[in-house]
């Protein structure tokens, strides 16, 4: 008998931790991929703006942000690339980029162009 009511305030236990895991699972896979396209205004190892649509767009890279574009198999081969190694000022990109409170994170930077200036 006690080991009844052990394995069943476990199962309450249990299913009441869970629902946190998937409310915000459940947010994760709604949440909206968006994509900005432009030249690249100003590149860090943190961020990257764009100027798209006529407005500049900040977007927060990090190690999980992926680069495309001629060449960067290469470089990645080295190892992992940062948005510095990756682009340049005056670069065309196209940025998927997804809301994460309030801060547009960048999951996916394409180099469309490479910019023409001299360096």
């Amino acid at each position: 008998m006690k080991r009844l009511i052990l394995v069943a305030l476990s199962v309450v236990v249990l299913c009441i931790a869970a629902q946190p895991i998937a409310v915000h699972a459940q947010k994760a896979a709604t949440s909206k991929t968006m994509t900005a396209s432009g030249p690249v205004k100003a590149v860090s190892g943190t961020s990257l703006t764009v100027t798209s649509g006529g407005k500049d767009m900040m977007f927060m890279v990090d190690g999980s942000t992926r680069f495309v574009g001629k060449g960067l198999s290469t470089k990645s081969a080295a190892g992992k690339i940062t948005a510095t190694d990756a682009v340049s000022m005056g670069d065309r990109v196209t940025v998927s980029y997804h809301d994460m409170g309030g801060t547009m994170h960048a999951a996916n930077v394409r180099i469309t162009s490479k910019s023409t200036a001299k360096k």
